[in-house]
């Protein structure tokens, strides 16, 4: 996967994520800290590649007291198909999720 692409990646997210907080924003390039901000409570993690990496888990895990999402684009999932990203997030959070949505 092209690094252009996990550079540009972020910016559809956050944008695609302004329907819920009108503020999120890409965080930019070399600054510490999730790839969205003003997402307040929830740490996202944008990350595209050809395979599954464990060590963006391990990213997402430092934010402490926050939600963490790692969002992932595998290939052919770009701009126009942001919605159709992978969300990963603990099991507990799903679970979570899922019965106050009423499905357990």
């Amino acid at each position: 996967m092209s690094r252009d692409k996990g550079n540009r990646a972020s910016a559809w997210v956050a944008s695609y994520l302004t329907a819920w907080w009108p503020l999120a924003e890409k965080t930019p390039n070399g600054r510490p800290g999730a790839d969205i901000e003003n997402t307040p409570g929830v740490a996202f993690e944008v990350k595209t590649g050809t395979q599954w990496r464990a060590g963006w888990l391990a990213q997402a895990a430092k934010y402490d007291g926050k939600v963490r999402v790692v969002v992932y684009l595998p290939p052919g999932c770009g701009e126009k198909q942001v919605a159709n990203a992978q969300a990963v997030v603990p099991l507990h959070v799903l679970m979570h999720v899922l019965k106050e949505a009423g499905y357990c």
